[in-house]
């Protein structure tokens, strides 16, 4: 960060990192209260622990379906991950994860597809799903 002073002014000029973030869409189903789950719902932001096997990582929730899932209800998600280089073996189209707060378990969920940031033919965009390693690459 750098303080410059221009005549009666002052600038403040930082340096901004672009922070590369990934984006999956997953089908989840939250436990009910019966089977040690949420007592109450969940909206878009949440924030949960994921378990990908033995790694732990959070991501944020973003439903795609409704405004809010209550326990028991199975949804399509966005999860964004801001650190995706520490999750990038686990990703997989089909990979199954456990949703916990702390060491409680309230939901588990299956990675439905992981979104293309490929171009297209004209430059632009292109839809689709591709390995996260090529995602990663392009993010970086």
């Amino acid at each position: 960060m750098r303080l410059l002073t221009y005549s009666h002014c002052l600038v403040l000029c930082c340096y901004i990192r672009e922070v590369a973030m990934l984006h999956i869409t997953a089908r989840i189903r939250l436990l009910t209260t019966e089977e040690g789950g949420r007592t109450t719902c969940v909206r878009s932001g949440y924030r949960p622990n994921m378990r990908f096997g033995d790694l732990y990582t959070d991501g944020a929730l973003t439903l795609l379906d409704r405004q809010q899932a209550s326990p028991g209800d199975e949804c399509d998600v966005r999860v964004t991950f801001v650190n995706p280089a520490y999750v990038q073996e686990h990703l997989r189209v089909g990979a199954r994860f456990e949703i916990t707060e702390g060491s409680r378990k309230v939901g588990e969920g299956t990675i439905l597809a992981i979104p293309r940031t490929g171009q297209n033919k004209e430059g632009g965009p292109e839809e689709g799903k591709q390995d996260v390693s090529l995602a990663l690459r392009q993010a970086q």
